[in-house]
């Protein structure tokens, strides 16, 4: 303990002596980002909000990972790190580093789990329609969207519950779990990360492979069976970026978080685990950008909402993840 203490004092140095010009660049940085994340993501979600036809099943999925993006901010990020970066210090109490690690981890899980149910629905929705119909009804979904946000609340609460304690790590600029807490960031990675995973890139997996065999069209071939709509690809190709750069950003966060539980100690420099703690924000602010650059219509309503034109009761603009209207595609 005597060594992990001596770390993070020296962390805590290197922190301190940052140049007024490293304090600026830092500070300026994490708040254009979590800028980007909060207009963003407040944005996604007006917009589903005063667009009843962006109310869709898949639309759910995205806007509980907006709610999570948009609360990892506000809760997290522009709260409690943004103003270490200015400080070069923890000007908080004991309370408050162990609220902020315990929200950085739920709402972490959340997002990963809100994902894998965006792959699932996917996943039904075009490789097997009929079970689809029965479990992606908007009750049945509300519900598995609420499970999981009461499943990931759960994820700390081992590492709580047993005595441990989030701390403020200065590299980092956020409070995180403890370097000894090795147990449990297996199960961590494994249950609550690993597993979900696996899932995600079955479900995909299965997509592709099922529309690389089928030509895709709107209508049922000469032999009635059924054809892939070309809109449901268009919103699991969409969903599918989302998950990929999300794993982009995530993927070097957990290697280095694996890393320094094996070593049991933080052996990074200080700009890895700035780093760390930037791409973790990124992760939060880049979806909007990605729903507007892969789909014109959202794009648009984008807009609307920024200049505040015909913002309520406006219909003429296609919602992004609206489908066909055949007796196929109907979404709700």
């Amino acid at each position: 303990m005597d060594s992990t203490e001596n770390q993070l004092n020296e962390m805590l140095r290197e922190l301190q002596s940052r140049s007024r010009a490293k304090i600026i660049f830092e500070s300026l940085s994490f708040s254009i980002i979590t800028l980007f994340l909060f207009v963003g993501n407040f944005i996604t979600i007006l917009v589903m909000l005063l667009n009843r036809r962006m109310r869709t099943i898949p639309n759910m999925f995205v806007a509980s990972l907006a709610v999570s993006d948009f609360a990892l901010g506000l809760l997290s990020a522009d709260l409690l790190s943004l103003p270490v970066l200015v400080t070069s210090r923890w000007p908080f109490d004991e309370l408050a580093c162990q609220y902020q690690g315990f929200i950085a981890v739920t709402l972490a899980i959340a997002s990963i789990h809100t994902m894998t149910f965006m792959s699932l629905n996917r996943y039904f929705r075009i490789v097997r329609p009929t079970v689809y119909r029965r479990y992606f009804t908007r009750k049945k979904t509300s519900i598995m969207i609420i499970l999981s946000w009461l499943y990931s609340t759960t994820a700390p609460l081992p590492y709580l519950l047993s005595g441990h304690r989030m701390v403020f790590h200065p590299s980092k600029f956020f409070c995180y779990l403890q370097i000894d807490s090795g147990a449990f960031t297996v199960v961590l990675v494994t249950v609550y990360i690993g597993i979900p995973t696996c899932i995600i890139i079955f479900c995909y997996f299965r997509i592709f492979q099922y529309v690389r065999n089928h030509n895709i069209n709107l209508q049922e071939n000469e032999t009635g069976r059924r054809r892939v709509n070309v809109e449901d690809i268009k919103i699991a190709r969409t969903l599918f970026v989302i998950v990929v750069v999300f794993n982009l950003c995530w993927t070097p966060i957990l290697m280095i978080d694996v890393i320094d539980t094996i070593r049991g100690r933080w052996g990074f420099n200080r700009e890895v685990y700035v780093s760390y703690s930037f791409l973790a924000t990124v992760s939060s602010a880049i979806n909007p950008i990605l729903y507007g650059l892969l789909n014109k219509n959202f794009q648009r309503e984008y807009i609307k909402i920024l200049r505040c034109v015909n913002c309520r009761g406006h219909h003429s603009v296609e919602p992004a993840f609206t489908l066909q209207r055949t007796r196929t595609s109907t979404m709700a």
